[in-house]
């Protein structure tokens, strides 16, 4: 096992990268990025004694809420702990924990630290959060609406950015290499979450692995375990890993002996591309008992698709996603699809947002994403009631809301 975070001597073990070998509300954060928890001053001693006791009292006051404050903030700095390891894109990091503000213009990282609960240390935010993540964000994190949007996948603003001091910027695997320079030679660590492992791509949103389901297992334990160790959530960290992976056991048992041949060939349709070989996704399908009828026809990464391309691969079902609904309009009331099986059987579904059949892994696209395939694809191996449970758990201990969705 290759240890990736080195920790100072006395301290805790830190996180590792496993290699794999089968296939397996608005808070203190905004609050302060404005200046609202400043100290206020103490009111002046009144009395007979006059201008000078009044002075004394109010100096006596000051010299000790400074020595509250020197003090609170000295034991507040002896609890971090200086942390070293290679972010996802092979760049060396050492940083302050736990960090206490971040910057996260990553939206898989951003979800991932309101599951873990560090809302509060959040001081800015991916500006295509609501289009990637979706709308219930603003359920799980109130007031995200007010919060500085310093930059996005592959732009940023470096004077916003470290105007909002941050102790750590979370970055895409595909972010600007010179701002990010930019941003650590001012002393701000930058830490890559790309979601898999293999290290650093050529093409970021294309990556070639060698074994594209252990290199997503590995890069999504990575990833919210290394945020529960920057968000000091470690312990919350290993809950939702440890949720996932019994998630995977209930999948595993219910679907995992099936036969290639027996396997639904599907494809997955989202913001007008198709995904294709070393996709998340197509290791989604793969764990629920289905096939990416893209990969199968030689499709690598992303592609964009229309309704020729479709008709070759011949799916059974296609599967699009709600954070972008026109696919879904287009392929089930343009009559240039009219004739697909996927159309005329009815087998165009619309995957809901708690399911994240995306490019890149979050941990509910394994919590409850394969299992709500399978369910999709193999009812009577794995029954909505299952679904629903593991669902309405998931969001109840990590988002701490009500699950809405349905399970159908």
């Amino acid at each position: 096992m290759d240890d990736i975070i080195n920790q100072t001597e006395g301290e805790e073990s830190g996180i590792s990268r496993r290699k794999f070998v089968t296939l397996g509300a608005v808070g203190a954060g905004i609050a302060a990025s404005y200046g609202l928890f400043g100290c206020s001053s103490g009111a002046s001693a009144s009395g007979s004694t006059g201008a000078s006791a009044n002075s004394t009292a109010a100096s006596s006051t000051s010299s000790a809420a400074s020595a509250s404050a020197s003090a609170s903030a000295s034991a507040s700095a002896s609890a971090k702990q200086e942390i070293s390891f290679k972010d996802q894109n092979d760049y060396d990091v050492t940083v302050s924990v736990p960090c206490d503000r971040m910057v996260v213009l990553q939206h898989h990282s951003l979800d991932m630290l309101c599951q873990l609960g560090a809302q509060d240390k959040i001081v800015g935010i991916v500006d295509s959060w609501q289009k990637n993540l979706g709308d219930y964000m603003k359920d799980v994190f109130p007031g995200i609406e007010k919060l500085p949007t310093p930059g996005g996948l592959q732009e940023w603003n470096v004077e916003q950015i470290a105007a909002l001091n941050p102790d750590v910027v979370i970055a895409a695997s595909q972010a600007p290499e010179d701002a990010m320079q930019q941003i650590r030679d001012l002393g701000i660590p930058v830490v890559v979450v790309s979601l898999r492992g293999e290290g650093k791509q050529a093409e970021a949103q294309n990556p070639r692995l060698a074994d594209a389901d252990a290199a997503y297992t590995e890069g999504c334990e990575w990833a919210v375990k290394t945020l529960g160790k920057l968000s000091g959530k470690n312990d919350t960290a290993e809950e939702i890993w440890n949720f996932c992976l019994d998630s995977r056991d209930i999948v595993d048992k219910a679907v995992g002996d099936i036969s290639d041949d027996a396997r639904v060939k599907v494809a997955v349709l989202a913001n007008g591309i198709a995904y294709g070989n070393d996709k998340y996704v197509g290791c989604q399908l793969l764990r629920s008992g289905a096939v990416n009828a893209a990969a199968l026809a030689g499709v690598q990464g992303n592609t964009d698709y229309n309704a020729e391309m479709v008709a070759t691969w011949n799916p059974e079902a296609i599967i699009t996603q709600d954070r972008y609904p026109d696919d879904y309009k287009t392929i089930t009331t343009d009559p240039q699809y009219a004739e697909l099986a996927a159309v005329k059987d009815g087998k165009v579904i619309e995957a809901p947002y708690w399911t994240k059949p995306w490019g890149n892994p979050d941990t509910d696209s394994i919590a409850l994403g394969e299992l709500w395939l399978a369910h999709t694809f193999y009812p009577e191996k794995v029954t909505a009631q299952q679904v629903e449970e593991k669902a309405k758990n998931f969001y109840e201990w990590f988002y701490g809301i009500p699950f809405t969705g349905s399970v159908k």
